[in-house]
């Protein structure tokens, strides 16, 4: 299954652990992963300015779950789907990737529950396998 983790979740396991890694590792372990340019975009920077990450090290880490990745474009051209406009991008990402699944933690996207075929949960149903 194709799954698309939003920059949250990707934030969140590599800087603090927990439960949004045991996803990126179930995603990877077990899914093919999808992502786009502009979700690596936020990582990057979020990871860098926020946390003081080196450039370097964030490219390496996102490398290990992303080598074998598909990467998807997203134009922006996708609107009017998320109460916050600025989600539209993860969503145009799923939608390009084939992705069945998307595994957020922010309740915007969340609320949209389903999405063209595509399911929303957060990162504690997706690692649980809850349906």
């Amino acid at each position: 299954m194709i799954v698309l983790l939003d920059s949250g979740i990707w934030i969140s396991g590599l800087q603090f652990d927990g439960i949004p890694l045991k996803a990126l590792e179930k995603a990877l372990i077990e899914d093919e992963i999808a992502i786009c340019d502009r979700i690596e975009e936020e990582i990057t920077r979020v990871l860098t300015e926020k946390f003081g990450w080196h450039i370097r090290h964030v490219r390496q880490s996102l490398a290990i779950y992303t080598h074998n990745a598909i990467h998807a474009a997203a134009t922006g051209r996708l609107k009017g789907m998320c109460r916050d406009a600025k989600d539209a991008i993860i969503f145009e990402c799923a939608v390009n990737s084939d992705a069945k699944l998307i595994v957020s933690g922010d309740q915007d996207i969340l609320t949209v529950g389903i999405y063209e075929g595509i399911r929303v949960v957060t990162a504690r149903k997706y690692v649980s396998g809850a349906p």
